[in-house]
């Protein structure tokens, strides 16, 4: 048979929104699916290190563990600058691909992403052909497949999600590569499917992570940029692009043969942008963990002011920075400031904001374990996460006066005591039931704002914390049946277990067969 085990990705499809249509009718694999397999809903990295999602799916080890939270830019202990994720820093031995392959079994793995290439592989690899996060490059194994592909079917049409403009008929060109890359993507996946018998076919579509970012402000009329009066294209445009993956999904469950085993994931999910860790450096700085606090909060104030009357325009933002004090570019901004480019070089810094997608993140510039650590490990850490902690939860929106943080968790509450060191120090969950979280207030850090609209990530759409999964054929057992007991750790051991492939110790998940 073509394959034994298939697994198609879903990158942050919002599975409401699958289960939704799929019920209604617009979405027939899926709904296939749902009546006559398994459906696992899935608890998830996402209120902790979000971007560690993928990381966690593919190995089946836990991101305490396997530091890999944010590829495109994070920190590395005895390091103080925030950087992205070397590809050499990415160990592809853990995926479950690999492990199969060294049991002897023949693979074939497209697209999966924030992965690289496993050597000596027992198959076939494509990386980054037509995935919205590129954080490597588009490469393959053998060479010549690659080649071959693009001889034929080019590039994808949509190589960078946010570089498009705000009218109607840029945003309809931004869909119409979605939908074309789609197609395009199915075309490629069922060739290579057709091409050998496969012990595993491993794929993920990534037209669905653009298409939520991009297009939620057309779905939701909640959201500050709807607009009734939009083209009802556009307004059906993520729906549009769920209904081309579903369509190739078909394909591809048709091509596997019906002894296949289908593991259909929706990785994480896709909802409004609402913001809040942007906040969090300012909060960090009004209650003194940075050298330079004052000046850092006259620069923030002047740079608020100015993207506000310059209608948020970067292009403009330095010349005018430039006429209000002489202050220079950026980095000359920083240095007048008081303000170090990389807070950790500096022995006076006791904590930092980290970027981690749809959470907060804070590290504290720890003696012993930071070049210049300021806060001595044990009790005196203890108390300062104690600290911050409070001072988050006393954080009060200033529409509603409603607090803005759900909960704070730290990383020994989160991955037990023997955690990796790089993973933050204190994780922050902010509400989404608030609307876009752009100010706050509290007695100790008076009023702040920060704009949550960034003219070079033009989203209106963010992740949530949505993970599904639908599973049918041979070990999977008869739907339709669903549960919330499951993990998506648990995706690389079930997909072992279905390979008859011994599970290594070192897995953190468990098999749903």
């Amino acid at each position: 048979m073509p394959a034994r085990v298939l697994f198609i990705g879903l990158d942050a499809a919002e599975a409401t929104l699958l289960k939704r249509w799929a019920s209604r009718g617009k979405l027939p694999i899926i709904a296939a699916l749902e009546a006559t397999g398994r459906t696992y809903r899935l608890e998830n990295s996402m209120k902790t290190l979000p971007g560690a999602i993928w990381p966690e799916i593919v190995s089946g080890r836990s991101c305490g563990k396997v530091p890999l939270y944010y590829h495109p830019r994070q920190l590395h202990t005895v390091e103080t600058e925030i950087r992205p994720i070397l590809r050499e820093e990415v160990e592809p031995k853990d995926y479950f691909w690999t492990r199969a392959s060294a049991a002897g079994r023949r693979v074939a793995v497209i697209d999966m992403p924030q992965t690289v290439a496993s050597p000596e592989l027992n198959g076939i690899q494509l990386f980054e052909w037509g995935l919205h996060d590129r954080n490597f490059q588009i490469s393959s194994d053998p060479p010549s497949l690659l080649a071959s592909l693009k001889s034929r079917y080019g590039d994808h049409p949509v190589t960078k999600c946010d570089l498009h403009g705000r009218k109607d008929a840029e945003y309809a060109s931004l869909l119409d590569g979605l939908l074309k890359g789609a197609e395009m993507k199915s075309e490629i996946l069922v060739e290579l499917l057709q091409g050998e018998d496969w012990d595993l076919f491993a794929c993920t579509f990534g037209e669905s992570h653009c298409a939520g970012h991009q297009f939620w402000h057309f779905l939701d009329p909640e959201h500050p940029w709807h607009s009734p009066r939009a083209p009802q294209a556009l307004q059906c445009a993520i729906q549009a692009t769920y209904q081309a993956i579903d369509k190739g999904i078909g394909r591809l469950v048709a091509a596997a043969g019906p002894d296949a085993a289908v593991l259909v994931l929706a990785s994480h999910g896709m909802g409004p942008y609402i913001g809040g860790p942007r906040l969090l450096s300012e909060v960090l700085v009004r209650l003194g963990m940075g050298p330079g606090s004052k000046a850092n909060s006259r620069v923030s104030r002047i740079f608020r002011g100015a993207r506000r009357r310059l209608s948020r325009s970067p292009e403009a933002l330095w010349p005018f920075l430039k006429r209000l004090g002489n202050l220079g570019p950026v980095k000359d901004i920083q240095a007048a400031a008081g303000v170090s480019r990389n807070p950790l070089a500096s022995p006076l810094t006791k904590a930092v904001a980290l970027p981690n997608n749809r959470c907060g993140a804070i590290r504290l510039n720890l003696k012993g374990r930071e070049p210049f650590g300021r806060v001595e490990p044990g009790d005196e850490a203890e108390r300062l996460l104690e600290r911050i902690s409070k001072e988050l939860l006393a954080l009060r929106d200033t529409k509603t006066n409603e607090p803005i943080v759900t909960r704070t968790v730290t990383a020994q509450e989160a991955f037990g005591l023997h955690h990796h060191p790089d993973v933050p120090d204190l994780m922050v969950v902010f509400r989404t039931d608030l609307g876009r979280l752009e100010s706050c207030r509290s007695p100790s850090v008076g009023n702040i704002h920060v704009d949550l609209f960034n003219p070079s990530i033009p989203r209106s759409g963010d992740h949530s914390v949505e993970s599904r999964l639908w599973a049918r054929g041979p070990g999977m057992g008869a739907g339709p049946h669903e549960t919330s007991t499951a993990n998506v750790l648990d995706i690389a051991p079930t997909v072992l277990r279905l390979l008859d492939v011994p599970l290594p110790e070192a897995l953190d998940g468990r098999p749903l067969v």
